[in-house]
């Protein structure tokens, strides 16, 4: 569910955090899992034409590049991740950022591009280390994983749908909805085991 107010961003409450801590596989030399806190969420819309146009002139107000080409993300901080045609995200640990967009493209009748908030409802977690590829591979059909860094891709991670996104060989970027956090904490667990 959207955020009406950036300032509402609830970060993961102590009981929250302590419940996915109890399952989540713990770190190696080859592999770390991370859940990044606090993350601003904004999937941004448009229409094709003049809603594209409203949202690169939104983007460009706000020192942002331009929006990714299809299987693709770009920046770190802040990050955009392409998801269709009409959809791409936008990761950012920034408030004001977060909040100047959301004041740009506010939905209301006759906008063709909006920003809608999401970060009370995602979980982004940040995997690093040189068993990356084995352990997606486990979790995510090999062909639809991106192989290089600044490609992404929606996929099932098990049963869930979820968003990946690839910075190096080695670092690799996990956006679930929240409240599958648990779930994916567990498949996340049995997954790294032995690798």
């Amino acid at each position: 569910m959207a955020s009406r107010d950036i300032a509402a961003l609830a970060p993961l409450s102590h009981a929250e955090l302590a419940d996915l801590m109890a399952v989540w596989p713990k770190s190696s030399p080859g592999l770390a899992l991370q859940v990044v806190e606090p993350m601003h969420v904004l999937s941004l819309r448009h229409l094709p034409g003049g809603g594209t146009s409203e949202l690169t002139a939104a983007m460009a107000g706000n020192s942002l590049p331009r929006l990714p080409g299809p299987g693709r993300c770009c920046g770190i901080e802040p990050r955009l991740i392409w998801c269709s045609p009409t959809e791409t995200l936008l990761l950012t640990k920034d408030a004001r950022l977060a909040s100047a967009l959301i004041a740009a493209l506010r939905p209301a009748p006759g906008a063709l591009a909006c920003a809608l908030d999401s970060s009370a409802g995602t979980l982004v977690v940040e995997m690093r280390g040189a068993n990356v590829e084995a352990l997606l591979s486990r979790l995510v059909d090999s062909d639809a994983l991106p192989g290089n860094a600044g490609q992404a891709s929606r996929v099932r991670l098990a049963d869930i749908a979820a968003v990946v996104w690839r910075d190096a060989p080695d670092c690799a970027g996990l956006l679930v909805d929240r409240a599958h956090g648990h779930y994916l904490a567990c498949w996340l667990k049995y997954a790294a085991d032995g690798i």
